[in-house]
């Protein structure tokens, strides 16, 4: 990272800090619970509509099935709330669901479902339903068995296997789908209720201490949504109070505690309404450390599935025009911790900060992220420049072994800049072309003799004229030197003080409660400081690189190495949920502050 430039500089970088467009406020999708169904069977399809509002509301065009007749319909809603940066967001989900008949035998489509929001149209692709004559065995279970399925852990775990239930009416049950997961592996846990009673609603839900675990909401269902159970015999209605992602922090034993829900049973007005208390059991996960033979530089937090890309728009540029690099990571696992490789310093070519944008989707109970790495680049010489392949190295806990994801190598062309309009083609003429070589003709006439220039009054005064001038624009040079003040010497000496308004910023921006600014504007004050001062350009060097960089201008190791623990406090607080607190806050000012004066102090 370096400071930001003045001037175009500084325009070219607002480039990249563009905010997003409207895509992902709203995402549409439809399921069928089968892809066989008998001719006298019933097909269930799922419409989820997720919107990124709690308020706002589609027009959800459901089709006029042309091979099925439409025999239920219901719809439950449910909001989920993440954190993103230290900033809330809520998820709002309306799930429709269409219980459907068929009319005929033979291979049916289902319509696409289609969805027009702010302008925005979407829709779903059609389904391929096979229909088989009735009283043909099928390849699909019972509605209600394959959707709990669906709710089932990826391993195909089954939250109820080990239940059994006795007389009991209500029973809160806890399950995770994996007991012993990697550290940074995702373990889901889920609560249900199952009841043999009416469920008039849920009073009271508390959710254990989750100790050890960095945890997200997958499901948070604002509607009890009934689902069949058949356990030793007894018919039971399962419901999904909670589904949370847990990523464990560290290796070894760890417990969660007993979830605890006040229910309420029963019917109003005419019949008694009883309130009943019931607590979970207790689980416990053998939490496995990463296995040895990690690769020299992996990083702890690049655990998971991920796949790794890189952009460079556009590939030919003039000169001194921006190009913007785009480096992606997309896969499944905690996005919040990923470290992505940085991009090396490129010769002829100047970068600038880099800015970092992170999306997470839930795709059947699975963290989904993308992180996004952009950063602006400006050629400063012509020719082919060549940006290298990354790699980064992750911990894969499916396969159960370390891989390195690469990008490929991006080739830029670099052309000359605009300078000018060509100039005109001359003309040439050929005296043989135009009639050929003609005799010189003479014509003589009588002249007077003229009056020598030297006798002219404006001789002499045009004569000095010269030297005049050439003393004038020698004095005038020298007069502009005196007065020229270098540029790079005046930034240098504006270092120190363009360093403390940025803190001085910082601290207004921590007294509003703005921490990812706040710690943003230090990076910024301590980047700005080295390129100003002692011109570091920061963007795309290692710690190592810096430290080394600093150490050959002649700064003492121990500031230089406080220096960078304060980049890289700054970096984890930015990019982890939650910035520390106030005092923690105050603290990282003063030893920004502390670090730059010895450093300047130095550098006199």
């Amino acid at each position: 990272m370096i400071s930001r430039r003045t001037g175009n500089a500084l325009r070219l970088a607002l480039l990249i800090a563009l905010p997003a467009l409207a895509a992902g406020e709203v995402e549409l999708s439809a399921t069928a619970d089968a892809s066989e169904v008998a001719l006298d069977g019933t097909l269930t399809l799922r419409i989820t509509v997720s919107y990124a509002s709690k308020a706002d509301t589609g027009e959800l065009q459901i089709p006029t099935f042309a091979d099925f007749d439409v025999v239920s319909r219901s719809q439950s809603e449910q909001v989920t709330f993440t954190l993103s940066n230290s900033a809330p967001s809520f998820r709002r989900t309306v799930i429709t669901s269409l219980a459907l008949t068929p009319r005929r035998a033979g291979e049916l489509t289902v319509e696409a479902v289609k969805l027009e929001f702010h302008g925005q149209k979407l829709q779903t692709d059609p389904i391929k339903v096979r229909v088989v004559p009735a009283g043909q065995a099928l390849r699909r279970r019972t509605q209600g068995a394959d959707r709990l399925a669906e709710d089932r852990m990826a391993d195909g775990l089954d939250p109820f296997a080990d239940v059994h239930p006795g007389q009991r009416d209500l029973i809160l049950r806890a399950a995770v789908d994996n007991e012993r997961p990697f550290v940074g592996q995702q373990v889901t846990y889920s609560l249900y209720l199952l009841a043999r009673t009416n469920v008039s609603s849920i009073e009271k839900l508390q959710i254990p201490r989750l100790d050890g675990f960095w945890s997200e909401d997958v499901e948070a269902p604002q509607q009890l949504v009934p689902e069949q159970r058949i356990l030793d015999g007894v018919p039971y209605t399962a419901y999904l109070l909670r589904r949370r992602a847990l990523f464990p922090l560290r290796p070894g034993k760890a417990a969660i505690e007993p979830a605890e829900v006040q229910v309420l049973t029963g019917f109003g007005m005419l019949f008694s309404r009883e309130s009943s208390r019931r607590s979970s059991q207790a689980l416990q996960l053998e939490v496995h450390p990463l296995p040895p033979g990690k690769p020299a530089g992996f990083d702890l937090g690049n655990v998971g599935q991920w796949t790794l890309s890189a952009s460079a728009d556009p590939s030919s540029v003039a000169v001194g025009q921006p190009i913007t690099f785009r480096l992606v990571a997309t896969g499944h696992g905690n996005v919040r911790d990923l470290r992505l490789p940085r991009l090396p310093v490129l010769s002829g070519v100047r970068a600038y900060d880099a800015t970092v944008s992170d999306k997470e989707t839930i795709e059947r109970g699975q963290i989904n992220g993308t992180r996004t790495v952009e950063q602006l680049l400006v050629p400063e010489r012509t020719g082919a420049v060549e940006i290298p392949a990354l790699a980064m190295d992750i911990f894969d806990p499916e396969q159960k072994q370390y891989r390195t994801v690469r990008t490929d190598p991006i080739a830029l062309h670099v052309g000359p800049g605009t300078v000018g309009q060509p100039a005109a083609e001359p003309i040439s003429q050929n005296l043989l072309v135009k009639g050929g070589i003609r005799p010189i003709r003479l014509h003589l006439g009588s002249v007077q003799r003229a009056i020598p220039p030297w006798a002219q009054p404006w001789f002499w005064p045009a004569l000095g004229l010269p030297p005049f001038g050439l003393a004038l624009v020698l004095g005038l040079a020298r007069l502009r030197r005196m007065l020229h003040v270098d540029p790079g010497r005046r930034r240098m000496e504006l270092a120190r003080s363009a360093a403390a308004r940025r803190l001085r910023r910082a601290r207004a921006l921590l007294q509003r409660g703005e921490s990812v600014a706040f710690y943003a504007e230090i990076v910024r004050a301590v980047t700005g400081y080295l390129a100003d001062k002692q011109g570091i350009a920061a963007a795309g060097l290692t710690r190592d690189e810096l430290v080394s960089a600093l150490m050959a201008r002649g700064q003492p190791e121990e500031p230089v190495r406080r220096l960078v623990r304060v980049l890289d406090d700054c970096d984890r607080a930015r990019f982890a949920p939650g910035s520390g607190d106030s005092p923690a806050r105050e603290a990282m000012l003063g030893r920004a502050d502390q670090v730059l004066g010895e450093l300047d102090r130095r550098s006199r």
